[in-house]
């Protein structure tokens, strides 16, 4: 009935279907999204009038097609948008469609395929999106909680209070102290302002108590040290020369070689949960250290949870919760420095699994 095609939106075509919509929902499409490649997808009348309109975004590297908005005037050309953006991520061999619904819009009946997300503890002001998701590939799995970094040093303290939750030790819980306490474990893992990965690990062997923690790390030295020298180096290096001897008193093994991909998967699928030390190039274009947490894995896919939300690009938590990657990519990400020196932090299995 409608020959629907979608294509990288522009801002002269976002503008005509934000005149057409009224309040805050208009400013949703009128953000500039170009990081993650926004594709615009608008069925007409035989006038041409606008009577759908679909914007999606979907951060590179990643497995996921997000709808941030399903707008229609005729339900039957709101559908045809939704099953041409369905058919469109199958073709990309996408794992899932995510919908994010602002507070306020409804999702439409004839979206019977989607289910819901849970919601955060928070996440840097998009906490009242609600979250909306079809799997198209399926990968065995209990939803986590989740949270967003509220500082820009923090995604590892981040990383592990979203680990430990799984074990029945999370601090988080949505109210006005999670800040104090992602604050609080930052300084406890912190080599200021990095958390690098033994420091990392010893703050959270001592979190959990008895889970087993190991850490593989294909570097002799210090690290995520790149950028400085002098006293700020030595000072650093000594806090981390601290942190090997606190990891042997602890009974955490330290690795030297670098751990592969498929043992990541391979042990994240049997129900450990593994901290990933990434460049965050390869999702945003600019290189920089950041921490995410992988919690389940089927043939080749990987969910990760990713303490990070570029808001002013329009992202909010349904982009970086149960976020999807393939294998390749996951191999772009976890590395470091010119060096490409990998860090990874593997919990013992959780009890659940």
């Amino acid at each position: 009935m409608f020959d629907t095609l979608l294509v990288p939106a522009d801002e002269v075509a976002l503008a005509e279907v934000a005149e057409l919509i009224s309040g805050t929902r208009a400013d949703r499409w009128r953000i500039d999204r170009s990081l993650y490649r926004p594709e615009l997808g608008v069925i007409r009348d035989r006038d041409g009038a606008l009577t759908a309109a679909v914007l999606t975004t979907a951060r590179p590297a990643t497995a996921a097609t997000k709808i941030v908005d399903l707008w229609y005037v005729d339900a039957v050309a709101g559908e045809a948008l939704l099953d041409a953006v369905v058919d469109l991520a199958r073709w990309r061999d996408d794992v899932a469609v995510k919908w994010e619904l602002p507070e306020g819009v409804a999702e439409p009946s004839f979206a019977t395929m989607f289910t819901p997300m849970r919601q955060p503890w928070a996440a840097v002001g998009t906490e009242f999106v609600r979250g909306l998701v079809l799997w198209l590939r399926h990968v065995e799995h209990t939803e986590p909680g989740y949270y967003a970094q509220t500082t820009l040093f923090t995604c590892g303290a981040v990383a592990a209070l979203i680990a430990a939750d799984a074990f029945g030790h999370g601090a988080l819980s949505g109210d006005a102290g999670d800040r104090e306490r992602e604050i609080e474990f930052w300084r406890r893992a912190s080599n200021y302002p990095a958390c690098e990965p033994v420091g990392l690990a010893v703050a959270l062997r001592e979190h959990l108590g008895d889970v087993p923690i190991e850490v593989a790390l294909d570097h002799d030295g210090p690290v995520l040290l790149e950028d400085v020298s002098g006293f700020d180096y030595d000072f650093r290096a000594e806090l981390q020369a601290e942190s090997w001897r606190q990891a042997a008193a602890l009974g955490v093994p330290l690795r030297r070689d670098r751990v592969s991909i498929e043992e990541i998967l391979r042990r994240v699928e049997a129900g450990e949960l593994a901290l990933l030390l990434i460049d965050e190039a390869p999702m945003h274009g600019e290189t920089g250290p950041h921490w995410i947490t992988a919690h389940a894995a089927s043939n080749g896919i990987v969910l990760l949870q990713d303490p990070w939300v570029t808001v002013a690009a329009g992202e909010t938590w349904v982009d970086t919760h149960d976020m999807p990657m393939r294998s390749a990519e996951l191999e772009q990400l976890v590395r470091w420095s010119d060096e490409n020196y990998r860090g990874v932090i593997f919990t013992g299995k959780r009890p659940s699994v």
